[in-house]
């Protein structure tokens, strides 16, 4: 993946779709002081490089009985570990993977809907992944805050 170098006004645009992703180039452009042809240029250009992307984004609240399981993953150091993240990508109920150092070799984020479903899922999903070694797990009780916007870096 290349990597983009994001300027200023990028970085204040991004943080500014991050609240509210539908606002107008127009709005943005008289909050900016800029036109709206620069500001939709600029959008074009961060699609375009893929630093960002359009998508919508499901609302927890509006799931009945959902459980956020999270999956610490041991990978068996005989198998490659970019193997195992490529199988668990490939997963359409994974919705996160990172690889890791620390407690576990990969941290994979699935929603279930019940400690009975997690079981089924891990047993016939998640464990024939070849170098898939240990999996400990653990599900939400009660959700506080989901906030998927850009997480801002500190520098």
């Amino acid at each position: 993946m290349k990597e983009i170098e994001l300027s200023d006004l990028d970085r204040r645009l991004l943080d500014r779709l991050a609240t509210d992703a539908r606002v107008s180039n127009r709005e943005i452009a008289r909050e900016f002081g800029l036109t709206e042809g620069a500001i939709r240029l600029r959008l074009k250009r961060l699609l375009d490089e893929d630093a960002i992307e359009v998508v919508a984004v499901t609302n927890i609240d509006h799931i009945p009985d959902s459980v956020i399981a999270y999956l610490w993953i041991d990978v068996d150091t005989t198998y490659p570990l970019q193997s195992v993240l490529d199988a668990l990508v490939a997963q359409p109920e994974v919705t996160y993977v990172a690889s890791l150092v620390g407690r576990a070799d990969i941290l994979a984020i699935t929603w279930v809907r019940s400690a009975t479903h997690l079981a089924d899922y891990l047993h016939n999903t998640i464990d024939p992944i070849p170098g898939v070694g240990r999996i400990r797990y653990e599900l939400t009780h009660r959700m506080i805050r989901h906030d998927y916007r850009l997480t801002t870096i500190i520098r």
